[in-house]
């Protein structure tokens, strides 16, 4: 019984991790599974692919690792997805995830309805597409699900494939628009202006809660022992900080993976006057404040799937190769700006028509300048960002230590370069494990009592940090705000 398996269910793959009391990482695993996008403004996935997902990565952690001598499964899960379900569990249309810009009407339709501000000082959630109230009411629009649906997240559809108990765990549900941060209670409001009622919703429970155990069916198919304790767990973001060791107020995390997120640790729900940000529960006592981008890894899956196709080897390879080139160019780009809302946009514009544009560009220009750009793009989005969040909250920020980078960023020292010097920050890359699967079995293992706290971040290693350059920092600040000109003048409406 020497170790917590963490369970990351991702946007487009899930990981776990095999983690001891001591801090060892014994194992580690993934496995992909798609994310659909066949009409406008569409981002689905189908729950049993996901399932596929859980039970292939188990049994790779398997071969690595004795599942029976495991204390338990601790779960991450990515936010903002939705799922409609019959009364027996069974999925009645693909789920909704966070890349999904369809609900734009929706929402729009109800922030004339709504008392915003009373609403986002009490969820936490701006009234945008990526929230559950517009979203319910965009599909009810559709006619998909029928009136006796039921809705969930696909971490709490796992959670019950695996131990036949439905509950939502506070934190992911936090996410969702639809539950009261402070009272920690599905919101009235919230719920009438989805129209649907808290019957129609998971009950409650505490991230740190056991929530079930291991049925014999799902031991049977993912090679788990049957009985193990299965805690509820949390959302993505949040676990990813405890994974990176940011666990005290004032600690800072930012993250690129597909998407993109600056989160800071707060000792109290802490929002924006402009309902630009959001705050979501983490632990009793802990929130994070923060905003999120839609284009991280995304944009530059899109970028290596059109610019540099002709190249052979894996996508590793090409990665690789798109670094280089955009490595070989200024920065600037030479005058090449992109905008990367391929996606659309979270913070702080919420526009979920938002599109990508490349401007700048001249017979001289090669792929290269337009990698560059691309990068530099997302930072700026970042940037976009970290000025949102830092209105009336920099004083919270702990200066004493570099901020915290986590993501499949850090494998790429040029880009993690790039946004430090945008952001004039200090970046301390952790590039261990997945950090939401690391928290997700740090939480476990403190919610088992095999660990006493949660770890904090160790002490900086000076040789590990990325510093900002302040002749590289000035030039992106007036490139910056050229990226931000070119937004307002292509997206006034």
């Amino acid at each position: 019984m020497g170790y917590l398996i963490g369970l990351d269910l991702g946007t487009t793959a899930a990981k776990a991790v095999a983690l001891t009391a001591e801090e060892e990482i014994l194992a580690q695993a993934s496995a992909a599974y798609p994310l659909l996008a066949e009409a406008p403004g569409q981002a689905v996935q189908q729950a049993s692919d996901i399932w596929r997902g859980v039970v292939t990565v188990l049994q790779q952690l398997g071969k690595r690792v004795p599942l029976g001598e495991a204390a338990g499964l601790c779960f991450s899960g990515a936010m903002h997805n939705l799922l409609p379900l019959s009364e027996e569990g069974k999925p009645l249309a693909p789920a909704l995830t966070w890349a999904d810009s369809r609900a734009a009407a929706a929402a729009a339709a109800l922030r004339r309805e709504a008392d915003e501000e009373s609403l986002y000082r009490r969820t936490g959630c701006p009234l945008q597409a990526t929230y559950h109230p517009a979203r319910l009411r965009w599909w009810q629009a559709q006619g998909v699900p029928p009136a006796t649906a039921f809705f969930a997240g696909l971490k709490d559809w796992v959670l019950w494939r695996l131990t036949g108990v439905w509950a939502a765990d506070t934190g992911l549900a936090s996410t969702t628009g639809l539950l009261d941060i402070h009272r920690r209670q599905w919101d009235a409001e919230a719920l009438s202006l989805a129209g649907v009622t808290a019957g129609q919703l998971l009950p409650l429970v505490a991230p740190k809660s056991v929530a079930g155990k291991v049925t014999a069916a799902a031991a049977t198919a993912t090679g788990l022992p049957s009985g193990l304790p299965v805690v509820a767990g949390n959302h993505d973001g949040g676990l990813a900080n405890i994974g990176a060791g940011a666990t005290k107020a004032g600690e800072m995390v930012i993250t690129v993976g597909t998407s993109g997120a600056i989160r800071l640790l707060v000792d109290r729900p802490c929002l924006d006057p402009q309902r630009r940000t959001w705050c979501y529960v983490l632990a009793e006592g802990m929130w994070l404040a923060g905003g999120a981008i839609n284009n991280g890894g995304l944009a530059l899956q899109w970028l290596r799937e059109q610019f540099f196709r002709d190249l052979s080897g894996d996508w590793q390879a090409r990665t690789e190769a798109v670094m280089s080139e955009a490595a070989r160019i200024p920065p600037g780009a030479d005058g090449v700006l992109v905008l990367p809302y391929l996606a659309g946009e979270r913070t702080p514009h919420w526009d979920a028509d938002g599109a990508a544009t490349i401007h700048g560009l001249k017979l001289s220009h090669t792929r290269g300048h337009v990698a560059r750009a691309l990068l530099e793009g997302v930072a700026f989005c970042l940037a976009d960002v970290w000025q949102a969040v830092a209105t009336g909250l920099e004083g919270e920020v702990d200066r004493s230590r570099p901020v915290t980078l986590t993501g499949g960023i850090t494998n790429s020292p040029l880009w993690c370069q790039i946004v430090s010097d945008v952001l004039d920050l200090p970046l301390r890359p952790v590039e261990q494990a997945d950090a939401s699967a690391l928290g997700a079995a740090r939480l476990g293992l403190a919610a088992l009592g095999l660990a006493d706290s949660l770890p904090q971040q160790p002490a900086p290693d000076a040789e590990g940090i990325y510093r900002p350059d302040p002749a590289r920092h000035a030039l992106y600040a007036s490139r910056h705000e050229l990226f931000g000109a070119l937004y307002r003048q292509l997206n006034t409406r």
